[in-house]
């Protein structure tokens, strides 16, 4: 088993992992979540911080507290990796986690690891690697 390199930012993320020759990555998984980069207008939904009810008058309002359309799809977009990860992790398909993600975008993924998966997390960068390619990756990552 290796160890996965996960570099992500709210909406990319790889998943890589040495190859067995130490030579470079495997490409293991390639995540986009395109809604991430939208303008909220594109995006769509209910107004946040407004009372809904399904009759008028009636008392039964329920408060949805003020959340920006952008923040929601970077949580759901990390719960998404997370998910891969953790599978990966529970199947067997890797060792132990190095991420490299944005802030805030690698605290929010790092909440959505479950119990194991966090515990395996080895290294974590505040970074922004996702435009890189494998060699300036590596570069970055032995300087660091």
């Amino acid at each position: 088993m290796k160890n996965w390199l996960v570099v992500a930012n709210a909406a990319r993320a790889r998943v890589l992992e040495m190859s067995d020759k130490g030579e470079g990555y495997v490409h293991v998984a390639d995540l986009v979540h395109p809604q991430s980069r939208q303008k909220a207008a594109e995006l769509g939904g209910e107004k946040a911080g407004h009372i809904t009810s399904g009759k008028h008058g009636t008392g039964s309002a329920e408060y949805r507290p003020r959340t920006d359309i952008h923040e929601r799809e970077h949580e759901h977009f990390a719960r998404e990796l997370a998910h891969v990860l953790n599978a990966g992790l529970a199947t067997g398909r890797c060792a132990g986690l190095v991420l490299v993600a944005s802030n805030p975008f690698l605290g929010e993924l790092k909440e959505h690891l479950d119990t194991q998966s966090r515990q395996r997390v080895l290294r974590t960068v505040p970074s922004d690697y996702t435009s890189l390619d494998e060699r300036e990756l590596a570069q970055r990552l032995a300087a660091t």
